[in-house]
């Protein structure tokens, strides 16, 4: 990869980021890019160094966001003989890579353009492979000039439905013509932590709806941009229309229940679209919000919860909620009065390179950043932690000592539970901190008076918090049937 530093380095406009694992320098540049919008471009050498991408690959691909992986390679003529440092490359992360081509040595810079034009244009990561021959050290100098594809604009035709209780389920998209329809046909808005709808609260969106029993039902339901972290659509989609409207060509239908998909861009979509209003079916919604909301914060005076931990966190910052229980407990009960930012790793959902991910994010805005994660997802990254250095990043590491989301699972009745799933530890992260010099805080379930950069280590009572947020998914406390 040598040609390709150099080239890197000699660029004006170049902001470049040396990282010693592949596998965090991958999900850097995808925290990069989740936070501008823009592709980032990761350079690797040969070998396990590409395959070491393959995590943040999987990630940027089901999230689409744009990653360009600029892989060195050697040549035609080394490969498949057991040269060095040498596997075969081309093709390796066919089944999450939006497009991929294996460069040739005898290119002209038009050429060179044009590949990379037809490959960079996706929304998700594309792979450029480079063979190269020694001598390594001359870097790339000749400039090419850009070649750009412009892409295209779906929209729907009209669609009417005489349904007047419907609900609007608003995963990740750009919410503000999906608030439009929903103030237009009054229907309720249950919007997922990601969708960015927080940022400006509406009186459609009902804060606690995964919380809520209630035997309302909907007679329709549209489904905007990504999956849900709640499962509260699930409830009716085997009973109930249900529409799933976005831009990209990727079903997000685990239940298999809908009605219909369409492949439209957001805004033209909700401008077309017509149903009725039921003048008695927001104002049922919103009641039930209000109840749930004064009855948590009743509940809420426990020092040693998460979800406590969840709602007091600052936001004076983007916030990056890890996965497991942070970004569920976020969807659940974050709503700060001035919404920042939000950023999660949903594509797959893994635990794996959080760490990293944030120091990207906080990269890309050239900004500190606030992130909630869990202990399992902490341990995984430790070998991002100097990344971190870089930027002003609190990160508040949420310690119960092992994965305690299995005991909302029904394997938390096995005598199995601590040792096969919760992976039980007695590790703190202190150590961790004074290895790669970053500032240490150590809290006992408070979070008063946080720094605005370093690690600060939230220590929690995994069993008193988890039998008190069971006690609240079960408390059918206030229940309405919808008279027409």
């Amino acid at each position: 990869s040598t040609p390709l530093a150099l080239a890197a380095g000699d660029h004006p406009k170049a902001d470049i980021t040396v990282h010693f694992d592949e596998r965090g320098l991958g999900f850097y540049a995808l925290g990069s890019s989740l936070a501008t919008k823009k592709p980032t471009a990761v350079i690797t050498t040969s070998g396990t160094a590409v395959a070491n991408l393959y995590p943040a690959v999987m990630e940027a691909f089901h999230s689409k966001i744009p990653l360009i992986l600029i892989t060195a390679d050697r040549p035609h003529e080394l490969r498949g003989c057991g040269a060095n440092q040498t596997a075969d490359q081309v093709k390796i992360f066919n089944n999450c890579i939006r497009a991929q081509t294996d460069l040739s040595p005898h290119l002209d810079n038009h050429a060179i353009a044009s590949i990379i034009a037809q490959n960079v244009c996706y929304d998700g990561p594309v792979h450029l492979n480079c063979p190269f021959q020694e001598p390594f050290l001359p870097s790339l100098h000749s400039s090419i000039k850009p070649v750009l594809f412009s892409k295209p604009t779906l929209v729907a035709p009209p669609y009417h439905v005489n349904a007047k209780r419907g609900i609007i389920f608003l995963g990740l998209s750009d919410p503000s013509p999906v608030l439009q329809l929903a103030h237009r046909l009054q229907w309720p808005v249950f919007a997922d932590i990601l969708s960015l709808a927080r940022s400006t609260p509406t009186p459609e969106q009902i804060r606690h709806f995964d919380l809520i029993k209630s035997d309302l039902k909907p007679d329709f339901i549209l489904h905007f941009g990504e999956r849900m972290i709640s499962k509260k659509m699930f409830e009716w989609s085997k009973e109930v229309e249900m529409v799933h409207i976005s831009p990209y060509p990727f079903l997000q239908d685990p239940t298999r229940c809908l009605s219909m998909r369409i492949q439209s861009d957001i805004a033209p979509f909700c401008e077309t679209f017509c149903g009725y209003t039921d003048p008695d079916w927001l104002p049922a919604w919103q009641e039930l919000d209000r109840e749930m909301h004064a009855y948590l914060d009743d509940q809420f005076n426990q020092p040693f919860t998460e979800a406590h931990a969840v709602r007091n966190l600052p936001s004076f910052n983007p916030i990056f909620f890890g996965n497991s229980m942070p970004i569920r407990l976020a969807d659940q009960f974050f709503f700060p009065k001035k919404a920042p930012l939000i950023f999660a790793n949903r594509g797959v959902s893994g635990i794996d390179g959080n760490i990293a991910t944030i120091a990207g994010i906080a990269d890309g805005l050239k900004r500190g950043v606030t992130a909630f994660i869990g202990d399992q997802s902490a341990l995984h990254d430790l070998n991002s932690l100097p990344l971190l250095k870089k930027h002003q990043v609190l990160l508040i590491i949420s310690n119960n000592y092992g994965g305690a989301i299995f005991d909302h699972l029904p394997v938390s009745k096995s005598p199995h539970l601590e040792r096969l799933f919760t992976a039980s530890h007695s590790w703190n992260f202190e150590n961790a901190a004074r290895m790669f010099d970053i500032p240490y805080l150590r809290k006992e379930g408070d979070m008063e008076n946080l720094p605005t950069y370093g690690i600060v280590e939230l220590i929690t009572n995994r069993k008193d918090n988890y039998e008190f947020l069971k006690e609240i998914k079960h408390d059918c406390f206030s229940t309405r049937v919808f008279r027409n």
